[in-house]
């Protein structure tokens, strides 16, 4: 299968096409008047939104195999499979150790190779490398191969040991881009990589044998010599861990059948540990497409699609009280007098917003900081829509690890020139260029992500974690930072200090208007309230993407992802402008900030949430310093989310506001 025939065989690329050519169907058919004008835009919009939908729904239905980017390896029979080893990880402390400095284990014949990683993998905290386990071989079925016996070289070693296996460390293997996999349950439940150890009674004990369980399939193809011979694809990788103690009675013969049950445990404490593995291949009649479904969990899909179901609703629901509150209260004010005359016995609440006409667009306090973040927020949402396109086109295999990461990475330095170009064109509209704003746009934001990462880097550091980030890779982070996105975020300002200034339907009084005493609802915790609808449109996706975060779980829906985000926005843009129309009905003219706390305050919300799970028992999380790790990351994350979030809701308020402040006239 070709890359380009794979391509095509998404049905989410056809339907991406749909976009563009029925764009251009009803494009030729627009007549330019005034009269259909808008007519005709809204009809194009709807088709394109259809088609976006469509593609985002298929998507969902594409398996791994037939993404552009990988083509199946061929193995022929009895050839030698790499086998591959990544950290020993634990969910309890999120502390990974490399898996030949940290344990006893044992090397391979031939110099250990590593594997180049990509600046996401490394973020991620992989480090792969040749694994001793050097002689697996198509259909061979081993019973029992000696790999070598380590003595135990300190006290301290048994101790650290001992310690890794009560936090349920696991050893992390790879074949061919599989994980290596443990069935957990008889309902074919799986979790990736195998437990160092167990205990039992009180006493650890060490797994120093692995049965390794692979299934391939079989088919025919032509060799070199044009001849047809059997070429074998890996369907499965998957392993069931034993503590076998070795003696005189008990030997790893590789002539004879072994019943592992029957073994005595290996405890940890003993002076030397004998490593072992056996191998039993199976051929099966599943399709390559298949190989990630141990991984990735179909039954969860109709949790996806009630959440979409539920994040309709509540877009349809801000939608009817939006259209209620512009029916009954802007358009019948508007309808009244379009040159505003206020009627003495009109209610105060119906004519609050006109009278601000000559202050509404009045520049608020700390404007370049406001335009900084907002700059900074379209810089996000443009790398986060991005990122999640590509996602949902299947860019993004699991088996191309860190490919997520590095686009995040390059997608945010990419979208530095239009973090320039808005907070340009925002701080144009308020009589200020200078450069020291745009500065603080390309830098503020990334200084904390940055600096965060620094510190909890530094931690984890101290702790001896393979985890950390060397300094050749903090210094490529940075030379990304400063020689890519800083200079796109002041091209971006050239072009947009370079615009003419954003228009805005009235000019501001002299003399600011005073505001009356306001009423609860508009103080900024009752604000802050107003972000948990939003923030319940993406509360199913954000419990997937914590868990493929912190419980080492695949997420791969990223169409659902998709629409769901592209639902938070309109609902985010809804609610900001419902709230910010009763502040400006209790003549508060200060909309500016406030605009941008409402859509900020989701992210309050998804810090509470990641807080609770940890209180609740969600995440076992042991110790101080990864306690410390998980709060500094989610704070984080919680914070980019605010930023991002917050734009959303200053520049639909802005939009709106400039609108419906076009047909008030101010003379």
């Amino acid at each position: 299968m070709t890359r380009r025939q794979a391509c095509f065989q998404n049905k989410s690329i056809k339907y991406v096409f749909l976009i563009f050519t029925n764009s251009l169907r009803y494009a030729k058919s627009l007549e330019i008047n005034k009269n259909n004008i808008k007519i005709k835009m809204y009809h194009i919009a709807y088709k394109c939104f259809i088609s976006i939908v469509l593609s985002l729904v298929y998507s969902n239905k594409v398996t791994i195999a037939t993404l552009p980017s990988i083509n199946p390896q061929e193995f022929s029979e009895d050839e030698v499979i790499p086998v591959q080893v990544n950290v020993v990880t634990s969910l309890r402390t999120h502390l990974p150790y490399d898996y030949y400095k940290n344990f006893p284990t044992c090397l391979p014949k031939s110099p250990i190779s590593h594997k180049s990683s990509n600046i996401g993998g490394i973020l991620m905290g992989d480090r792969i490398k040749s694994s001793p386990y050097e002689n697996i071989r198509i259909l061979k079925n081993i019973t029992c191969q000696v790999v070598c016996e380590k003595t135990m070289k300190n006290e301290k070693q048994q101790k650290f040991l001992k310690k890794a296996i009560e936090k349920g460390y696991r050893i992390n293997l790879l074949m061919d881009g599989l994980p290596l996999a443990e069935e957990v349950s008889e309902r074919k439940i799986y979790k990736v990589g195998i437990p160092l150890g167990f205990v039992s009674n009180g006493r650890s004990y060490i797994n120093n044998h692995i049965h390794f369980l692979i299934k391939c399939t079989a088919e025919e193809a032509k060799n070199s010599d044009n001849l047809i011979e059997k070429r074998y694809r890996i369907l499965s990788f998957v392993a069931k861990p034993y503590s076998i103690q070795y003696n005189a009675d008990r030997t790893c013969d590789s002539s004879k059948e072994m019943t592992f049950m029957e073994a005595h445990h290996l405890p940890v404490d003993s002076d030397s540990i004998t490593w072992s593995y056996s191998v039993s291949w199976s051929i099966s009649d599943d399709a390559w497409t298949s190989r990630w479904d141990v991984y990735l969990s179909v039954r969860e899909q109709k949790v996806h699609w009630y959440s979409i179901i539920s994040s309709v609703l509540s877009a349809f629901s801000l939608t009817a009280i939006i259209a209620v509150v512009l029916v009954r209260a802007v358009w019948r004010d508007l309808g009244k007098s379009s040159g505003i005359d206020i009627d003495d016995f009109e209610p105060l609440d119906s004519i609050g917003w006109k009278l601000l006409a000559r202050d509404v667009f009045r520049p608020p306090d700390m404007g370049w900081m406001l335009a900084c973040f907002a700059g900074s927020g379209v810089q996000l949402l443009g790398m986060a829509y991005a990122v999640l396109f590509l996602g949902s086109m299947g860019f993004f295999s699991p088996q191309s690890r860190g490919s997520l990461f590095s686009a995040i990475i390059a997608c945010f330095a990419l979208m530095g020139i239009s973090s320039g170009y808005i907070s340009a064109r925002i701080l144009k509209l308020w009589n200020t260029t200078k450069w020291k704003y745009v500065l603080a746009t390309g830098t503020t934001v990334p200084a904390i992500s940055f600096g965060t990462f620094l510190i909890i880097n530094f931690l984890v550091w101290l702790q001896s974690s393979s985890a950390a980030v060397s300094f050749f890779s903090l210094i490529a982070i940075m030379s990304i930072w400063f020689f890519i996105s800083l200079p796109l975020v002041f091209a971006g300002a050239i072009l947009g200090f370079k615009q003419t200034t954003l228009l805005v339907p009235s000019s501001c009084s002299q003399i600011p208007r005073h505001i009356p005493r306001q009423p609860w609802y508009t103080s900024i915790p009752s604000l802050i309230l107003a972000g948990f609808p939003p923030f319940i449109t993406i509360f199913v996706e954000v419990y997937f993407i914590l868990g493929a975060i912190w419980l080492n779980k695949f997420y791969h829906v990223f169409g659902i992802l998709l629409l769901v985000s592209l639902l938070f926005l309109i609902i985010t843009a809804e609610t900001v402008v419902v709230v910010i129309y009763f502040i400006l009905c209790a003549e508060d003219y200060r909309w500016w900030w406030k605009s941008y706390v409402v859509g900020a305050s989701s992210g309050v919300y998804l810090f509470m949430y990641s807080v609770i799970c940890v209180l609740c028992g969600g995440l076992k999380i042991e110790g101080a310093i990864p306690i410390i790790q998980y709060v500094g990351y989610m704070g984080l994350i919680s914070f980019l989310f605010s930023v991002a979030s917050g734009t959303i809701g200053f520049i639909s308020c802005f939009c709106f506001l400039k609108y419906i402040y076009c047909f008030v006239k101010t003379d």
